[in-house]
């Protein structure tokens, strides 16, 4: 746990008992940092609950789901024609009297045309399904964000309920060192500035909670649960180290990347199409059969008696119509250029955040090697306030200010902690198809 809140039944002196808890913390951290761990933590539990529950990444399934059903649909036949007429009265023919006819036609594209339909509709709904996995490791992260500031607003007030207790317990040091009564109005200067860190602590301890309820409900609602229920953190978090980072950016580093993923998908479907728009551009066959029926006729007439008959059907479509087809392949040919600018632009996106974060981590591992070399130094101080504060010669509000000093060295090294859980959860998700490995 970041902050022990330990019940010590020995007769140390409260301020050492606050001295030692912030020590312990700030050695914690630095045990850690040697141990070089390379985990991340994730809050599994909520996050299949949210891939179950979130409407909006449901509604991104669903999408990809209809685009497969589509896949299976693009690429057959049309549907065959089927035609009828009936002759009233009937027509008076050689064969005897006309009555009906009817015909059915089956048309059939250029050869290879049905393939590159369904071959382009599959690639497209492969894509969807990369976009819909970008959603889902962004949906987690936006949960696993919230998740590590809840921990966060936790472990802040744990740290501010050690340092509030320590204060209280300055009222008998004030009281012991002007214990001779001479110095009446340096004592009740002290106790007053005492009240007013307790009332700022309170008021800072206020806040917080008023914050973390505000994340857990939005947390409660990012998964899909009664946004009053109570989120489960851990205790303590692990280093989640420095990851091996290249020198030089390469596409190879996002080659697992959903997004980049799915404009590769996309540019293939792109090219796909272009060439079927340019084969759908060739005649297109049609085979049919007719039947037509013939009633007895007229003799007089010179009319026979009347049969069946059954006629094969042939069409062909013409495409004449050169600026029309000339349109289709440009059409085709410029949509094929965008995906492939787009999936360029994906790519330098990609870079670009793969910088920053490159950035952000080398930043947060030198803060908090300067934290580190800080809280050194006033230790040291503070350890000289505090012998000086007890003879007399050192007022309380320096003994406050050091104090405060420490807090705010605790206060950083945990931000610099949970920023680095954060910035390693959104390096995985550039790096990966899904942010956490089941």
């Amino acid at each position: 746990m970041i902050v022990q809140r330990m019940k010590h039944k020995t007769n140390r002196n409260p301020h050492m008992l606050y001295v030692c808890r912030l020590l312990t913390l700030i050695a914690l951290f630095s045990l850690i940092g040697s141990l070089q761990l390379s985990a991340q933590v994730y809050p599994l539990e909520y996050l299949d609950m949210a891939e179950e529950n979130n409407p909006g990444l449901r509604a991104q399934k669903a999408r990809y789901e209809a685009a497969k059903e589509q896949s299976r649909i693009t690429g057959t036949l049309p549907d065959p024609e089927l035609t009828a007429g009936i002759s009233t009265p009937p027509m008076e023919r050689l064969m005897g009297d006309h009555w009906f006819d009817i015909g059915v036609m089956q048309m059939f594209p250029w050869f290879g045309t049905l393939n590159k339909q369904r071959s382009a509709s599959e690639t497209r709904a492969e894509a969807l399904i990369h976009e819909y996995h970008d959603s889902r490791n962004k949906l987690f992260l936006e949960l696993t964000t919230h998740w590590l500031k809840i921990y966060e607003k936790d472990r802040q007030l744990d740290i501010l309920q050690d340092y509030q207790e320590t204060l209280k317990a300055r009222e008998d040091i004030i009281y012991a060192r002007y214990a001779g009564g001479s110095q009446q109005t340096s004592m009740t200067t002290d106790l007053y500035r005492l009240k007013i860190r307790l009332a700022e602590i309170e008021n800072r301890k206020n806040k917080i909670r008023q914050e973390k309820a505000s994340l857990t409900r939005t947390f409660n609602v990012i998964a899909g649960r009664n946004e009053l229920a109570e989120v489960t953190i851990p205790d303590s978090l692990p280093e989640a180290g420095l990851p091996d980072i290249p020198d030089n950016f390469s596409r190879n580093l996002v080659a697992e990347n959903p997004l980049l993923l799915a404009g590769e998908s996309d540019a293939q479907a792109a090219e796909t199409e272009k060439e079927a728009a340019r084969l759908n551009t060739r005649p297109r066959f049609g085979l049919g059969l007719q039947y037509s029926y013939f009633a007895s006729g007229d003799p007089a007439m010179g009319q026979m008696d009347g049969g069946h008959m059954l006629m094969p059907m042939v069409s062909v479509s013409l495409p004449v119509f050169g600026n029309k087809n000339r349109a289709v392949h440009e059409q085709a040919g410029k949509l094929a250029e965008m995906e492939g600018f787009r999936k360029n632009n994906i790519i330098n996106t990609l870079e670009i955040q793969w910088t920053n974060l490159e950035t952000a981590l080398k930043n947060l591992q030198r803060d908090y090697d300067f934290y580190l070399q800080q809280e050194d130094l006033i230790r040291k101080t503070y350890e000289l306030v505090m012998n000086t504060y007890a003879s007399g010669d050192e007022g309380f509000e320096e003994l406050l200010r050091m104090e405060e000093q420490l807090l705010d060295v605790t206060w950083r090294l945990l931000d610099v902690h949970v920023q680095h859980h954060t910035s390693m959860a959104e390096f995985q998700m550039l790096k990966t198809e899904n942010i956490f490995q089941r």
